[in-house]
């Protein structure tokens, strides 16, 4: 939906910048035809050859010189912008009563308006009106072109609303950036607490089996067997532990290999097997999308853990051209369930997780066994 909105958003700005450049197009030609002198290859003609041709190309340097924030052009792009306005107003004195390239400053008052802080930028823009005023009252026989100047007030007033409009969009994002934090924050604080909870209380259960069996002078291999599966938990809770903190620094490892890292820890802390398949070519990920696709691996073998004891497991990871899939599957419990205390926020929280990033989370029944299905954008 998110995808069909952007989509429509830029269908919709190229509409309309569409239209205003063929406006702007068809004023400036019906100008240019009606203006006194007229353009030509000789005497004050020429000039208004010379200087529209100056005019559209230092208007297009500096809007296409200075298009990227971090441009070492920057700067230059506002001079050449400047240099446009200016010949604008030459142009204008010349040949008030065409008026036609004003019409294209107007998209470098914009920009202008756009890339200097703010005072600066309604100052150049209070000057161009002034200007407008002062050379119709001074060259234009019908004085002031009044119409003229309020397009160009109008043209300031909506800049303004823009800018203000994208510094409230971006405090948005950045809020919402410092929620997402937060959240992901707690998560994990969550998600340590349950780690610990879970693999300190099956330690226990298997601990206490093997010390009544050592105390009744039971089966030494039963009892090794409950120490040896109390060591394993132990070790995959710390690496579980270990990852969470390391995701909370904002160390986060390829997929591929965390995965492996979680079958490992699968069968070490079960006993049964945890297949891995891998297939396209791996590539690095965006962090949103890596933590993701890591975050829904470990869930979805944590719930296989919980709910589906001594099944089986497989984890495939595809790189497509531009997505990456991730699924997980099992092939159904054949033990009892065990109820243990804590664990994250289950099919839930990973479908909020994706959808986050524009991805995609399907989850649902997969024969004996269940099936989570994740898409994510690469």
């Amino acid at each position: 939906m998110n995808c069909e909105a952007s989509r429509g958003e830029r269908l919709t700005r190229l509409l309309v910048v569409g239209m205003l450049a063929t406006w702007g197009v068809v004023a400036y030609v019906r100008g240019l035809a009606r203006s006194d002198p007229a353009p030509s290859l000789h005497g004050v003609g020429l000039s208004i050859v010379i200087l529209n041709a100056t005019l559209f190309a230092l208007l297009a340097a500096g809007i296409w010189l200075g298009r990227h924030r971090e441009s070492p052009w920057r700067g230059p792009s506002i001079v050449l912008l400047l240099a446009s306005m200016a010949v604008a107003m030459a142009l204008y004195a010349i040949a008030p009563h065409a008026g036609g390239g004003f019409f294209f400053c107007m998209a470098g008052l914009w920009v202008l308006m756009m890339r200097l802080p703010l005072p600066w930028g309604i100052t150049v823009s209070a000057l161009t009106i002034a200007a407008i005023g002062g050379l119709g009252e001074g060259f234009r026989s019908g004085g002031a072109d009044i119409g003229l100047m309020s397009a160009f007030a109008c043209l300031t007033l909506g800049a303004v609303a823009s800018r203000q409009g994208a510094a409230a969009q971006e405090a948005t994002r950045r809020a919402e950036a410092a929620n997402a934090v937060l959240a992901e924050r707690s998560h994990i604080a969550r998600e340590i607490h349950d780690i610990l909870a879970h693999s300190l209380s099956a330690q226990i259960v298997h601990l206490e089996g093997a010390r009544l069996l050592l105390s009744r002078d039971g089966d030494r291999v039963q009892a090794l067997d409950r120490v040896e599966r109390a060591r394993n938990l132990a070790r995959s809770g710390l690496e579980e532990t270990r990852r969470a903190l390391a995701t909370l620094r904002g160390e986060i490892p390829e997929p591929k290999e965390v995965i492996a890292e979680l079958a490992e820890e699968f069968y070490a802390s079960t006993g049964r097997p945890c297949d891995v398949r891998v297939t396209g070519t791996p590539r690095e990920l965006s962090a949103q999308a890596g933590l993701t696709v890591v975050r829904t691996a470990q869930e979805a073998l944590t719930n296989i853990r919980k709910h589906a004891p001594g099944a089986r497991a497989q984890v495939a990871l595809r790189y497509l051209r531009d997505k990456v899939e991730l699924e997980v599957t099992d092939s159904g419990g054949t033990e009892s369930v065990v109820e243990l205390n804590g664990g994250g926020y289950g099919l839930v929280g990973m479908r909020e997780r994706a959808e986050l990033i524009d991805g995609t989370l399907v989850t649902g029944p997969d024969g004996k066994g269940f099936r989570v299905a994740l898409q994510v954008p690469a």
